[in-house]
């Protein structure tokens, strides 16, 4: 198959994927609150409620490379428009929607571990197309910066956290007993491997925005076990903010260096493009 068309079939697909999700969802019976209700399967990283606020912003930016992939779909074969990152994304972009859509109905059905095992396939499809684009590993122009790599970091950075969440939410529903560590202990181990995850992309990728992800995450934990109607675990509550703390200082320290040693240039030389 040559170039042009396999672009032109993933385009399509690439619009077509979400429509369609949307629509089995919407035809649905099941009561998807359920999704982000955490008293079901409580436990002391389920983050509050606000902090799934965050799909607002990955829906837009999604929905935003939703309409940049397909901007010259209907334009004259002279006049398409050169886009590697619709190779580089390939058919990952419709599997992650396939993915969640089908978490979606597995976790709202009660089918804990089946929609655990989506969650993972998720998030594989994710850091897949996160890192066939190679983000901040290339210069690119500011606009694909927006319309491209922000809703990938955006999305990878999420399901990376949400995949810990629900696998917690799967050792719960089964009963687990993290002797001997307890349940704090067992919480406390999982919030500093998300904070070394996180680090570890912001040292090695220069992705603020898939480590801002995580750091809203953490606060989101913070937030949750601070509720009055929570029972107090302050051990969780110190660990959270030292987390947070520590990614902001982490992250604002890295960005005041990079921008004095010339490391923002690949974004900076992309702004005048």
């Amino acid at each position: 198959m040559d170039r042009d068309r396999q672009k032109l079939l993933l385009q399509i697909g690439n619009l077509i994927t979400p429509i369609a999700c949307f629509l089995v969802i919407g035809l649905s019976n099941l009561d998807f609150s359920t999704v982000f209700n955490s008293s079901t399967y409580p436990n002391l990283i389920n983050p509050a409620p606000v902090t799934f606020a965050i799909w607002g912003p990955i829906f837009i930016f999604q929905g935003l490379f939703y309409v940049y992939q397909a901007r010259d779909l209907f334009k004259s074969s002279e006049n398409k428009i050169d886009m590697p990152y619709v190779h580089e994304v390939s058919v990952f972009f419709m599997l992650s929607w396939i993915s969640t859509t089908l978490w979606y109905y597995l976790w709202a059905s009660g089918f804990v571990w089946p929609a655990i095992a989506a969650m993972y396939a998720y998030l594989l499809t994710s850091l897949a197309g996160y890192f066939r684009l190679k983000i901040n590993k290339r210069e690119r122009p500011l606009r694909e910066h927006l319309f491209v790599t922000v809703a990938w970091s955006m999305l990878a950075g999420w399901v990376t956290v949400a995949a810990i969440v629900n696998t917690t939410t799967g050792f719960v529903s089964i009963g687990f007993n993290p002797a001997p560590l307890g349940e704090a202990g067992w919480s406390i181990l999982i919030l500093a491997v998300v904070l070394i995850i996180y680090l570890t992309v912001l040292f090695t990728r220069n992705d603020y925005i898939f480590t801002g992800v995580g750091l809203w995450a953490i606060i989101g934990v913070f937030l949750e076990r601070i509720d009055s109607t929570n029972t107090p675990q302050p051990e969780i509550v110190l660990v959270a903010a030292i987390g947070a703390i520590v990614l902001s200082v982490v992250i604002l320290l890295r960005l005041i260096m990079q921008y004095r040693n010339g490391g923002l240039q690949i974004i900076r030389q992309g702004m005048n493009r």
